[in-house]
């Protein structure tokens, strides 16, 4: 078996995608500007090396016969005061220029990737200690220094004057590297090699200066010509290098004085030193254009607008062979036909890629620049297709106007979002600052938020995801726009959260009557809300029908496969009995809070955040356990309490039959780390983007001493595993879709053969058909390996999916826990209720003929530990309590009370 692996995954080598290497060299040759740049700087060293083979004279020759000669046979670029060949020096102080540019830029370069990485990494006294080195160097005057102790080094050559530049020349360079550092080492790929057991040292080598590359290329590009160009003042004035000896720098200062009368003495080598300086920018761009794999080239292409009918009466839209492509890729809109009337609601599904969002964006014009349109988009009797930016202008805001998935990075973040209100209101409307912002506040009062006149002060980042997405829609409708456009408006929200916007939007449609086209690759969403749907795939639309024709009685097949593909509540996983053996998890009474500091110049510790607050878990061998809630609720700080293998701040977690403490010693977390691996939510930004997946999946085994060959062996074993063909081991994470890359992640987390498995929102970022292969995937993993698993989820049809047993967290704590089958048929506590009404389901009839229960505002501040129920405030059943069970909410703390199923709430019952 062994034998036949190795020889397969020998075979697979020889066809795998070329090195990275390879690559890099490949996009250079194909980018015009970088083999231009390259071509220059390789005739410029050719002359540097060469030219004195090819003239008889060297640079410290002298003809006195020839003063301040004029170009010629015998002098081909002349001579200069005293008779020396300028050519001959020249091309000697071109030779000295670039030895010492380049030097100074690889050591300063070095120096600031090595101390700026690992202040970043490292934090505390290591980063103090290398931030005061770097900040003291900084005082000095750089320039004053060289100048006064260059002389004093002379005796060096110009080596020493190489490490003096590069000693002063690293430490602005360290302090951004240091910044991009920090920035990158709790992005989720960092993490996951941290998870993994990867030394620091190998995290910074391997993941942290990688992603610094593009900096860190433009930065020695830059410092290049800042070395020359130093080097030439400090030669002007006369610290540099000095004569006999000369650099392009000593020859511009002494032909400064003659540029007019003799300009052959100052044009050459200050010609040289620009064109020198200007290539190798060149090539620095293309090299980091081209070690980043993600990256490409943008050219504007023109619109190409056809003949087309007029738009239907009453038709807000009108869209007729729209084709979009970007570069040599297949079409992402391959010629399709929709119309849209006032006051209707078209659901436009489709899974990603499928040319949605495009769509979209080209109803608006903003696609981005390298987007080739043909065909017609009539937007309120306006063709779209070719309009002027003025024209285009117009029409946002005020014809029709776009709801954006991520509110948190469509909202300005250093502006108010009542400011952002009047902005909007003012660039359609003649009317005054007092006015626009009175609109402002009537706008967030329509979508439903609280204390209108208070939240226009608010900043975006003060709001919570549901807030700032009314605000979106508040900006939507600030102009009373006929086409409202929701890309994917409530993809990144909390279910229940989601049932407030969408009570929101249909308010709003109501209210303005305006058409309103919903993006989403939920069926069960577009259920309720559409009037028409229309499917989308590979850019086409392959059906359109009425919502319940489309629903009951779908025609084509990939309909019927995205439906059927959506999981539902009311088709549970069938029971499984409990394994004997211990838990492979079991946490108890786990608490974590996080300080909240007041106070910009004297910062004091005024609360708490109680992040986990008296978690209880178990996952037992070979089974499922779901961790459910809404963001904020603790999921995620209860998941990395477990995987940090650290005492907790109170509780106890044991993992495997070993308590977590300060006893374990650094082989014991080690054994534990490799039996308990992490897959996270975002499958690109997991998978470290300058790595091929081949070497992604092998670091975890690298880290635990494997040697390179069997990790590559086991990392083919695992790709076939899950579904992946070996050969493509050697591509980039970019390089294929959201669903094989989450196989790539499930691939590196089973490389070592773990017995628990925990999974942060495994499906969240997925399309439906993706999201049920991916959860067939995990179950069939866990029949086949025994694995168990801990899944942190929002989406309780997921939950009913996968899960054997779930626990349902609020703010910190656990309220409601048991077999998944009986929590989610009989749900007693109040919150878990509300959840599961608020899951759509993909039936028209259904999803618009059930009750549904939506909670009141938001939860409270997370700094707030109300006495008693700390879900009162939302609850729906506390506000129908007479006033004595009234008070037993408001005073006494809800216990978990029941057997196997168990919820904490006075007045739990099964549902």
């Amino acid at each position: 078996m062994a034998d036949t692996l190795a020889a397969e995954v020998a075979d697979e080598a020889r066809q795998a995608p070329p090195t990275r290497l390879r690559v890099v060299a490949g996009r250079l040759r194909r980018d015009k500007a970088a083999r231009f740049g390259a071509a220059v700087v390789a005739l410029l060293f050719l002359l540097a090396f060469a030219g004195p083979l090819v003239t008889r004279w060297s640079y410290t020759d002298i003809d006195y016969a020839a003063l301040r000669a004029a170009p010629s046979a015998a002098h081909w670029w002349g001579t200069n005061g005293i008779g020396q060949d300028v050519f001959a020096q020249t091309v000697r102080g071109l030779q000295k220029s670039l030895l010492i540019g380049l030097a100074v830029a690889v050591v300063a370069t070095a120096l600031a990737a090595a101390v700026g990485a690992v202040a970043g990494y490292a934090g505390g006294w290591t980063e103090r200690a290398l931030v005061l080195v770097v900040d003291l160097l900084l005082v000095f005057p750089s320039f004053l220094v060289i100048a006064v102790v260059s002389p004093r080094l002379r005796a060096g050559g110009w080596v020493a004057f190489v490490g003096l530049l590069a000693i002063f020349g690293w430490m602005i360079s360290a302090r951004v590297v240091r910044s991009l550092t920090i920035s990158l080492k709790d992005l989720p790929f960092v993490r996951a090699a941290r998870f993994m057991g990867v030394s620091a040292p190998r995290i910074i080598v391997r993941h942290v200066l990688p992603s610094t590359a593009s900096f860190l290329i433009i930065d020695a590009t830059l410092a290049v010509g800042a070395a020359v160009m130093t080097e030439t003042s400090l030669s002007y004035f006369g610290f540099g290098v000095q004569p006999p000896d000369v650099s392009l720098g000593t020859l511009i200062a002494a032909g400064t004085a003659s540029a007019v009368t003799y300009p052959w003495m100052f044009f050459f080598p200050a010609g040289l030193l620009v064109v020198f300086v200007l290539a190798v920018n060149l090539v620095g761009d293309a090299l980091r254009d081209a070690v980043d794999p993600r990256s490409g080239p943008a050219r504007r292409r023109p619109p190409h607008p056809v003949a087309a009918p007029p738009p239907p009466d009453g038709a807000v839209l009108a869209v007729r062979g729209l084709t979009v492509r970007f570069g040599a890729a297949p079409p992402a809109v391959d010629g399709i036909d929709l119309t849209v009337h006032r006051g209707q609601v078209l659901g436009l599904v489709g899974e990603s890629g499928s040319g949605k969002s495009v769509t979209v964006l080209a109803a608006l014009g903003l696609l981005p620049a390298d987007a080739a349109v043909a065909g017609s988009i009539v937007l309120g009797g306006t063709e779209v297709v070719g309009a002027t930016a003025g024209t285009l202008r117009r029409l946002r805001g005020r014809v029709a106007a776009v709801v954006f998935q991520d509110s948190l990075s469509a909202l300005t973040p250093v502006y108010r979002v009542g400011d952002q209100l009047a902005e909007a209101v003012r660039a359609h409307r003649d009317v005054s600052r007092a006015q626009a912002r009175r609109r402002a506040v009537e706008l967030l009062r329509l979508v439903g938020i609280p204390s209108p006149e208070l939240r226009a002060r608010s900043f975006p980042d003060e709001l919570s995801g549901g807030m700032r997405q009314r605000v979106m829609i508040a900006l939507a409708i600030a102009n009373d726009p006929d086409l409202i456009l929701a890309d994917e408006p409530t993809t990144a929200l909390d279910v229940t959260v989601q049932a407030q916007i969408l009570q929101v939007l249909r308010d709003v449609r109501e209210a303005t009557g305006a058409a309103l086209v919903f993006v989403s690759h939920d069926l069960g969403v577009v259920a309720g809300l559409a009037d028409t749907v229309a499917v989308m795939r590979g850019g086409r639309i392959v059906e359109e029908a009425e919502v319940r024709q489309l629903y009951h009685h779908p025609h084509d097949p990939y309909t019927r496969e995205l439906l059927a593909a959506r999981p539902r509540l009311d088709r549970p996983r069938a029971a499984r009995e409990r394994p004997p053996g211990p838990p492979v998890l079991r946490v108890t009474g786990l608490r974590r809070t996080f300080p909240v500091y007041r106070g910009r110049v004297l910062r004091r510790r005024a609360a708490a955040i109680h992040a986990a607050d008296g978690v209880d878990l178990t996952v037992d061998p070979g089974r499922t356990h779901a961790l459910v809630g809404e963001s904020g609720s603790g999921k995620s700080t209860t998941l990395l309490e477990v995987l940090a293998l650290r005492p907790p701040e109170a509780g106890t977690i044991e993992l495997f039959g070993r308590t977590v403490g300060a006893h374990l010693s650094g082989a014991d977390r080690a054994g534990l780390r490799r039996r308990m691996q992490l897959v996270f939510q975002d499958p690109f930004a997991s998978l470290d983007p300058r790595l091929p997946v081949g070497d992604v999946i092998a670091e975890p085994m690298l880290a635990q001493g494997c040697a390179p060959a069997p990790a590559r062996a086991r990392a083919a074993e695992v790709l076939r595993l899950v579904g992946l063909d070996p050969a493509l081991a050697g591509r980039f994470p970019h390089e294929f879709s959201g669903g094989q890359r989450q196989r790539i992640a499930i691939a590196r987390a089973i490389a070592v053969e773990p017995d628990l498995l925990v999974l942060d929102e495994p499906v969240s970022s997925l399309d439906v058909t993706v999201q049920a292969a991916v959860l067939e995937l995990l179950a069939r993993l866990q029949e086949r390996l025994g694995l168990a698993y801990l899944v942190v989820t929002h989406d309780l049809a997921v939950v009913a999916r996968i899960a054997d047993a779930v626990s349902v967290m609020y703010r910190g704590r656990i309220v409601e826990t048991g077999p998944a089958a009986g929590v989610l048929a009989r749900p007693a506590h109040p919150y878990t209720r509300a959840l599961l009404s608020a899951v759509p389901v993909p039936d028209p009839d259904a999803e618009r003929g059930r009750e549904r229960i939506l909670l009141a505002g938001d939860p409270p501040a997370a700094d707030e530990r109300p006495v008693g129920c700390g879900f009162r405030s939302r609850c729906p059943l506390y506000a129908r309590l007479e006033p004595l069970p009234r008070t037993r909410c408001e005073t006494e703390e809800p216990a978990m009370t029941g057997g196997d199923h168990r919820a904490a709430c006075h007045h739990a019952a099964p549902g």
